[in-house]
């Protein structure tokens, strides 16, 4: 019997500033593993691609991650008074056009989404699937469709917005808008977190889930919100995919995209990094979302180390230990300094150990930043600033919109990190990017 066909669409991104920063479509990828084995047959459109067959080649960094293609575009009017230039990032529209023409007329259409600013990338994509493919029903889903459905029902012509994680809700908007079931989800759970990597074009890396959700409930994270519980897969499984992904596609790099990789880490990260270490040697560990330094010890450490960690970041946000008993507990800072003295001791280097501090944040001032940096310094990481956006949902959201500089409630372009928007007076590009290249200049000096 022939199987359906579904495709699932990534977006293009409209904004100032986009970099791949081990950029996959992680919610398609695992969606595409689910309906492939439920009976459906899958097939990715991304938008994002930098390895577009009949696209100039982007430059990447060691093959693995690097820029976008871009290409400027008139900005919103919300917009219109920031003296930056507004893009589209990703593949140009008449090449995704082609591409969708050219495929088989699918059953339904799913569309995932990220950041809630970046909607007009979705919006846009989603009219293009209505163009050319007139009538077929699409589904939107993802973190912007989870956050604010409301505003994604009104702005985004979907046939219907799903909250929340796709896995959950899918079936049942399969078949209420196209009739065609999906099978045997309940047999394999597992699967709900392994992505379906010959989706892609060109598999330059493994992005690799061993967990889903956190359990902590900081005030600035919409992570609890957008997967309420917290699932861990089984070791074994996880080692299967490094080992497969490596023999498969010789992939030599893993992003890993857990937001609590660390939490209880002997019965988790450290089984999954020993048994890495011995099965799959040679790999290179990258965590672009930060892990939670206070999980990190000496044996920890070593045993990042022995895996093969490349790309190290911690998410410290503050320095100021006030800031975190308000904020969540989730580090204290001599907590930090502990996590980079274990790292060091192992052997990382500072350029290694980056540290993401969060400016802009309602009520921080230009001293707690300066701070923040000195702090990170002379524990001898590399300070990363990592602009607010204001999310809605968040237990923080009601300070940033007393806080904004602009009606963050009814226009989500208003929450672009970029904006600064909920930031203290002083707070601005001029400070952030003096900061950073002295920063850079430190660093530099110390390597």
């Amino acid at each position: 019997m022939k199987r359906p066909r579904i495709l699932l669409l990534n977006p293009w991104i409209h904004d100032f500033a986009a970099y791949d920063l081990w950029a996959r479509p992680m919610g398609l990828l695992v969606l595409g593993k689910l309906l492939r084995v439920g009976g459906w047959d899958p097939v990715l459109v991304d938008c994002l691609s930098t390895s577009h067959p009949l696209m100039e080649p982007v430059k990447v960094r060691d093959q693995t991650h690097g820029r976008f293609a871009r290409t400027p575009i008139p900005k919103p009017p919300a917009l219109a008074d920031v003296a930056r230039t507004y893009s589209r990032y990703g593949v140009h529209p008449h090449l995704i056009a082609a591409d969708l023409s050219s495929l088989a007329r699918p059953e339904a259409v799913l569309v995932t989404s990220m950041m809630t600013y970046w909607y007009p990338g979705v919006r846009e994509a989603v009219d293009l699937v209505r163009e050319i493919f007139p009538g077929v029903p699409v589904l939107l889903g993802g973190v912007y469709a989870s956050l604010i459905p409301e505003h994604a029902r009104r702005h985004i012509a979907a046939d219907e917005v799903i909250t929340g994680p796709g896995e959950t809700a899918l079936a049942k908007a399969l078949f209420r808008h196209t009739r065609k079931r999906l099978n045997g989800r309940s047999a394999v759970p597992h699967l709900a977190l392994t992505p379906e990597l010959d989706l892609m074009e060109h598999i330059r890396f493994l992005p690799l889930l061993t967990s889903r959700g956190c359990p902590m409930r900081c005030t600035y994270c919409a992570s609890g919100r957008l997967v309420p519980s917290f699932l861990r897969r089984a070791v074994p499984d996880v080692i299967e995919e490094i080992h497969s992904a490596r023999v498969k596609f010789g992939v030599r790099d893993i992003a890993l995209y857990d937001d609590a990789f660390l939490v209880d880490a002997p019965a988790h990260a450290i089984p999954i990094l020993e048994a890495a270490a011995e099965q799959a040697p040679g790999m290179r560990w990258h965590t672009p979302n930060g892990l939670h330094a206070a999980a990190i010890d000496a044996r920890v450490a070593r045993a990042m180390k022995k895996a093969g960690f490349e790309t190290i970041r911690l998410g410290v946000e503050s320095s100021s230990d006030t800031f975190h008993e308000q904020t969540g507990k989730k580090v204290s800072f001599q907590a930090v300094t502990a996590a980079v003295r274990h790292l060091k001791d192992a052997g990382f280097r500072t350029d290694q150990i980056g540290a993401y501090l969060l400016v802009g944040v309602p009520g921080q001032s230009r001293q707690q930043i300066e701070q923040d940096v000195e702090r990170c310094l002379e524990a001898g990481a590399y300070p990363k600033l990592a602009e607010y956006s204001p999310i809605p949902g968040t237990a923080l959201w009601p300070k940033a919109r007393e806080a904004a500089k602009y009606p963050i409630d009814r226009e989500p372009l208003f929450h672009n990190c970029t904006l600064l928007a909920a930031a203290e007076p002083g707070v601005d590009a001029q400070f952030l990017g003096g900061l950073r290249a002295c920063i850079r200049r430190l660093v530099e000096s110390i390597a």
